[in-house]
């Protein structure tokens, strides 16, 4: 094939020119005018679709099992205006105690002047432990009993302080060098300290009033279980109050437990706080 005196085949040549003509024919500038018409235009918000009682699969539970008890509960006579006069008087303190049996009459009753426990004798290697007993039922218990100390040999005050250690951030390792105790026997003392802990919150923690709820998820990585943990949190931004904590998957479905859990904790016929979050869709 000839060349001409540029040096390229005719065919090259013909290439070049079409290549050069597509570049100068291409709208080259509608490619920035498109972008700068959609942003004059304005993005089209994003449509959320708000959740109601009627969505929540617990407010669902709740209503179905929801019983008419037909009046409010009868306290039971005190045992003390049954009971003969004669006899040695009642010496022992038992306000804020009572008896567990569920067929017993005075069962959940903490006022000493109505339920019917009184001293039983003590136990215990290496402190005294107070025993009750009800004379109702006579069912008989320990006053650890459904405590953090329930059926703990050591002695109360080893248990908190190694509890009050491990709060403040000690490592388990420490404590069981210094003390020659086994890291499983600290673990399960944390473990029971947790459980009663969130049983306490539980009875205290109901008909409260805030101003400013604020909802967040924190992330964990458990290294030994190689998992990620989600932390769910509602605090009240004045009093720094945590009336709700969760452990779960960031789902629709845990984010419907905290905030049932928070509305059912909150003191009801009063005006709703404000509400701030990290800009989770979920809460929406």
């Amino acid at each position: 094939m000839g060349r001409d005196s540029y040096g390229f085949a005719p065919l090259n040549l013909l290439v070049v020119v079409l290549v050069f003509g597509l570049v100068l024919l291409f709208p080259w500038t509608e490619l920035w005018r498109k972008p700068v018409a959609r942003e004059a235009a304005g993005k089209r918000p994003r449509l959320l679709k708000p959740k109601t009682g009627a969505d929540c699969p617990l407010c669902q539970v709740e209503q179905g099992a929801h019983i008419d008890e037909g009046g409010a509960a009868v306290l039971p006579r005190p045992w003390r205006e049954g009971r003969s006069r004669r006899g040695r008087q009642k010496e022992s303190v038992t306000e804020g105690y009572a008896c567990d049996n569920m067929d017993c009459m005075y069962y959940g009753i903490t006022d000493p002047a109505i339920h019917a426990l009184v001293a039983d004798g003590h136990h215990g290697k290496y402190e005294r432990i107070q025993d009750l007993k009800c004379q109702a039922c006579g069912h008989t218990f320990t006053v650890r009993r459904h405590t953090v100390l329930y059926r703990l040999k050591p002695h109360s005050a080893r248990v908190a302080e190694a509890l009050t250690f491990l709060a403040e951030g000690v490592d388990v390792s420490v404590l069981e060098r210094v003390w020659q105790i086994g890291e499983g026997t600290l673990r399960s003392w944390l473990t029971r300290a947790g459980l009663h802990a969130e049983k306490v919150h539980d009875h205290f923690f109901w008909g409260l009033r805030f101003d400013h709820v604020q909802l967040d998820e924190l992330w964990a990585n458990v290294r030994r279980e190689n998992q990620e943990v989600w932390v769910w949190v509602a605090m009240e931004a004045t009093t720094k109050i945590v009336p709700v904590i969760q452990l779960g998957p960031r789902t629709l479905e845990v984010a419907y437990a905290v905030v049932h859990e928070l509305r059912a904790r909150m003191q009801a016929g009063v005006a709703l706080p404000i509400f701030s979050s990290d800009g989770l869709r979920l809460y929406f």
